[in-house]
C-alpha cells in the first residue's frame, strides 16, 4: 500500500535541556527560566511580554510575582531595554491591546518576546505561533511556557477559556520554522500527577515525587515526555 507523503511530519525535534545535576530541593526548571529570560532581556531593544505572564509589573497586569521582579528588575531599569506588555483586553492597563492571532506589529519588528502560560488559552495556537515568529527580528528570541499534564483552568469571570495542552512534539511542530527550539520540562511524571491531589501541599511529599522523577536515570527520559508543562526558548 502506498504511503501518503505528509510534509507536516517532517520537522526537527526540539532540543531537551538536561542539567548537570538533578536536585530535589531546587528544581532545575527554575534555573532554565532565569537563564533564558535573562538571555532575552540581554538582547536589549523592544521586548514584548504577550499577556504579561512574566508578572514583573503590577501596574500592567492582573498578577504580580515579586521573585521575578527581584530577579529581573535591573533589566527594567536598563535604558537599552524597552519592555512592553500586551493583552487582549485593556482591563489590566497593558501598553498594547493586541490579539495574538493577528498582531499589529510589522514583520521582523521585535527583538524579544515573552509568552508565558498563554497558548493554552488561544483557539488557534498554530496561527498564534506564526504571528510570534513573524514579528520577531531575524535571530530574535522568545521565551515561552505551555502546559501539558495540567488541570483545566478556564476563568469565566475573566472571559478566557482553556483549549489546548502541548507535548514536546507539539511545541517542535508549532515552532518548526525557528532556527533553534530548546525546551525544559517543568516537573516530571509523579510530581505532575501529585498536583491533581491534596497531597501536593504536604511537606516533603513533592520532593520525594521529584526524586523519583529525576534521580533514577531510567525515569528521566519518561519525565521529559510526561511533565506538567514546558518552558522553552526559541531563536528565529
Amino acid at each position: 500500500m502506498a504511503k501518503a507523503d505528509i510534509i507536516d511530519f517532517q520537522f526537527p525535534e526540539a532540543k531537551i535541556y538536561r542539567p548537570e545535576t538533578y536536585s530535589c530541593i531546587k528544581p532545575f526548571w527554575h534555573e532554565f527560566q532565569k537563564k533564558y529570560v535573562e538571555r532575552v532581556f540581554k538582547r536589549g531593544g523592544f521586548i514584548l511580554d504577550i499577556g504579561g505572564g512574566l508578572r514583573i509589573d503590577p501596574s500592567r497586569g492582573n498578577k504580580f510575582n515579586k521573585e521575578n521582579l527581584n530577579a529581573f528588575q535591573k533589566y527594567l531599569d536598563d535604558s537599552s531595554v524597552e519592555y512592553k506588555v500586551s493583552d487582549y483586553t485593556n482591563q489590566y492597563n497593558p501598553d498594547f491591546v493586541e490579539d495574538v492571532h493577528q498582531l499589529s506589529f510589522d514583520d521582523n519588528a521585535i527583538d524579544g518576546i515573552f509568552c508565558i502560560a498563554l497558548l493554552e488559552h488561544v483557539y488557534d495556537p498554530k496561527r498564534a505561533a506564526e504571528e510570534i515568529i513573524r514579528v520577531l527580528k531575524p535571530k530574535g528570541e522568545a521565551f515561552l511556557y505551555v502546559p501539558f499534564i495540567y488541570r483545566y483552568h478556564a476563568n469565566s469571570t475573566e472571559d478566557y477559556k482553556d483549549y489546548f495542552r502541548y507535548s514536546k512534539d507539539g511545541i517542535a511542530y508549532l515552532f518548526r520554522e525557528c532556527a533553534e527550539v530548546t525546551l525544559c520540562p517543568v516537573r516530571g511524571l509523579f510530581e505532575s500527577l501529585l498536583r491533581f491531589t491534596p497531597l501536593y501541599g504536604w511537606p516533603l511529599i513533592p520532593n520525594f515525587a521529584r526524586w523519583i522523577d529525576w534521580k533514577p536515570k531510567i525515569m528521566r527520559s519518561i519525565s521529559e515526555k510526561q511533565s506538567s508543562g514546558y518552558f522553552f526558548h526559541v531563536v528565529k
